[in-house]
């Protein structure tokens, strides 16, 4: 599984996915993740750099890290 299918919640339950996440893009992790555990990582990435969250390069950067652990 790839990260772009990966569920949030089953990208939230592994501690690297997290200690990326936190790492690159602290900003991601104040939100209530929790309301979006059944969507895809793909999806809420898409989200938040298209509403400036997180830029774009950030988010390639979080996508290739996580698949390299995947």
């Amino acid at each position: 599984m790839d990260f772009r299918h990966l569920t949030v919640k089953d990208c939230f339950a592994n501690e690297k996915c997290v200690a990326i996440i936190k790492e690159l893009a602290p900003q991601i992790m104040k939100y209530p993740i929790k309301l979006f555990n059944k969507k895809t990582c793909g999806e809420i990435f898409d989200l938040v750099v298209s509403k400036k969250i997180v830029p774009e390069e950030i988010a390639r950067a979080i996508e290739s890290k996580i698949n390299a652990i995947l």
